[in-house]
């Protein structure tokens, strides 16, 4: 199975399908933030998302096998995608969820920038003109400098280059460990992320302020009810898909190619904002959003155009993933 799913067009195609499940994801957060904290919803979620890793797979106990040095290299990106989290989800409680998706896909971009130096990976003009393509349709959306720019576009943005971090990270470690033990101290790293930020919450709350992104990020927990318990199923179920599928990704096929394929993500948000808002992006935001996808979908075509192979020398073997190779063990297997 994990042959198979380390095939290219398998792995972009599962990410493809997660990214455009994760709007929802984003959708049911933005509801509960109304009433309840970021933290809550992040905690209850990893603790969910743990149990399901225990019960369902060896996650668990392959996580408790990984040498220290592997364990706390998976644990620093992990953090990476909490720190992108708070600022991804603080922001919803003022910006409409198509807007703030979009921004945060500002992220492909920086990570095929951050390809080059930090993995030697190369980009050629092709590739950068869609970069750039993208990069403007972003602007167009946040628009600085004008009477329609927020601060909070600004905070998404941070989320994104935190984002970048956590998959550049992943991209590096793509012979290490497993997927499992990457996917199960990924979900730790939200309970020991968001667990001091809940006690805070609790003991020192914060009164209703009447600004949405802050009382979200502040005020006290309160009691899920039923259809909070629903909301957190499927909410569980689309993160637990998007991290296997984003992370065998990122083991398997080249940064920098991968960026265009969480591009589904953004119609899909479009539709939930609508069906559950009515909330219809203007003629800019659909300006930015065509160009945003018209470069992913440019960089698509290019490489189908030279049937580039997409997957690298060395993706992740069975064998390594059996075995729980240190890094440097790893890379010396590849040169050999």
């Amino acid at each position: 199975m994990t042959g198979w799913m380390q095939r290219p067009f398998v792995a972009l195609g599962m990410l493809a399908m997660a990214m455009g499940m994760i709007p929802l994801n984003d959708a049911l957060i933005k509801l509960m933030s109304a009433y309840m904290p970021l933290a809550e919803i992040a905690l209850i979620r990893g603790v969910l998302s743990m149990i399901v890793l225990a019960v369902f797979t060896g996650g668990v106990s392959s996580m408790l096998a990984l040498p220290g040095r592997v364990f706390w290299s998976f644990f620093g990106r992990g953090m990476c995608l909490v720190l992108a989290m708070i600022l991804y989800f603080v922001p919803l409680g003022s910006l409409p969820l198509p807007t703030v998706i979009t921004i945060f896909f500002v992220s492909p971009l920086l990570i095929t920038l951050l390809s080059v130096p930090f993995l030697g990976e190369r980009i050629g003009v092709h590739r950068m003109l869609s970069v750039c393509m993208g990069l403007i349709g972003v602007l167009v959306i946040i628009r600085p400098g004008t009477a329609d720019f927020q601060i909070e576009a600004v905070v998404v943005f941070g989320a994104a280059l935190s984002y970048a971090a956590f998959q550049i990270w992943t991209r590096r470690l793509k012979s290490v460990g497993n997927l499992s033990a990457l996917v199960t101290v990924q979900q730790l790293c939200y309970i020991t992320g968001f667990l001091p930020i809940l006690l805070i919450n609790y003991f020192l709350p914060r009164a209703a302020s009447g600004n949405a992104t802050l009382d979200f990020l502040f005020r006290a927990p309160v009691m899920p009810g039923m259809q909070d318990a629903g909301f957190f199923v499927i909410c569980t179920a689309a993160v637990l898909f998007l991290s296997m599928a984003s992370s065998n990704a990122y083991r398997s096929v080249e940064a920098s190619l991968i960026a265009p394929f969480e591009y589904t993500a953004i119609p899909f948000a479009v539709i939930w904002g609508i069906v559950i808002w009515n909330d219809w992006p203007d003629g800019l935001s659909w300006l930015g959003m065509g160009l945003i996808l018209s470069g992913g979908l440019y960089t698509i075509w290019r490489e189908r155009a030279r049937d580039v192979e997409v997957v690298t020398s060395t993706p992740m073997p069975a064998s390594a993933s059996a075995a729980h190779l240190p890094e440097e063990e790893a890379v010396s297997k590849h040169r050999t």
